[in-house]
């Protein structure tokens, strides 16, 4: 009680009550502080649980990242040319590759980057052995008859952040009827920033990596195909330094994500033009496939991760439309019957 009456006789003098007046007076006050006191209570309780949920709604907007793009389409196109007159040897393209396009709602600012890179993924190797040849490409162009290729896309994840194609292609630079390559490539693009995530970015390509992938791929092939003494060759082929090789081949580390959020882990050699001989259709290319959890330990800092954990599946993929069979190296083409053959 002393506090109040000390707080009483404050209020008292400051509005000049008069003694006279106390008696009747006396029990008011303190019930005046109590109110105040439980309204000024109130007041902080409302104020400190408004400021708790501001804090709150701050919180879950800067860990949620930004909204990225739920209704959009992606349909397959082909570049197609069959016994074009431009070149002095026959060229037969079926190139296979995705469209990205956003909706008026939703529109994609970066499609046109996206774009630019699902095509020249695509044409990577008919750029390197037709369209775009270097000198060396060029030299030999002198010995072509058909220069012959065909590319299938699969748009294997797609979410609101990310989208992931896998691209698989027979070619035949010289002629198809003794120079037959299979190789496998792969894009995964951010839908927010227009950048593409290569496999060193995402993950760490060391010695215990690389004996895991091993091991995965043995298992995947259910026989020791590469003996432990052979890792480091992976190991150099992944890294990209395999100094004995690189005047041969290209080397070309990839991933892409699976629509059960799997990842598809491979290399491909590509073969330089002085790698290239007549003989049996060569596939080149290695791979297997792990679970997030299996590669959880060997994650960079990437942001590709932060978006990976929050992406949910969206969008929607439309087959190619009047898809043409290569004639040369498709499914129904004759080359594989002489192949069998001999």
């Amino acid at each position: 009680m002393e506090g109040i009456q000390t707080g009483y006789n404050g209020y008292m003098t400051a509005g000049k009550i008069e003694s006279d007046d106390f008696t009747s007076v006396q029990t008011e006050p303190s019930q005046q502080v109590v109110k105040k006191h439980r309204w000024v209570s109130g007041v902080l309780a409302f104020t400190a649980l408004t400021v708790l949920a501001g804090s709150a709604a701050v919180y879950i907007v800067s860990h949620a990242g930004p909204r990225g793009y739920h209704d959009y389409t992606v349909q397959k196109q082909q570049h197609y040319v069959e016994y074009s007159d431009q070149y002095p040897y026959w060229d037969v393209l079926t190139v296979e590759y995705p469209i990205l396009t956003g909706t008026e709602e939703e529109p994609i600012e970066q499609v046109e980057q996206i774009n630019a890179k699902l095509y020249d993924t695509a044409m990577d190797r008919v750029n390197y052995w037709h369209l775009q040849p270097d000198a060396e490409v060029q030299k030999l162009q002198e010995t072509y008859s058909i220069f012959s290729s065909d590319v299938e896309c699969d748009v294997t994840y797609h979410s609101q952040y990310l989208m992931s194609v896998s691209y698989k292609e027979i070619y035949a630079p010289i002629n198809p009827v003794w120079y037959v390559y299979m190789t496998q490539r792969a894009l995964t693009v951010d839908l927010l920033t227009g950048e593409s995530y290569a496999l060193k970015d995402v993950l760490r390509l060391n010695e215990d990596f690389v004996l895991l992938w091993v091991d995965k791929f043995n298992e995947k092939l259910g026989k020791k195909m590469v003996a432990s003494e052979d890792v480091d060759i992976f190991f150099d082929w992944f890294n990209c330094s395999d100094k004995e090789l690189e005047d041969y081949y290209i080397f070309v580390p990839y991933f892409y994500v699976t629509e059960e959020g799997n990842f598809v882990v491979g290399v491909s050699l590509d073969p330089k033009t002085a790698a290239i001989s007549g003989r049996d259709p060569s596939n080149s290319t290695f791979y297997t496939e792990f679970t997030a959890e299996e590669i959880a330990p060997y994650r960079t800092e990437s942001v590709f991760w932060d978006k990976y954990d929050k992406s949910e599946s969206t969008g929607e993929v439309l087959r190619c439309k009047g898809k043409h069979d290569n004639i040369w190296l498709g499914d129904q083409a004759s080359i594989w019957d002489y192949w069998e053959e001999n």
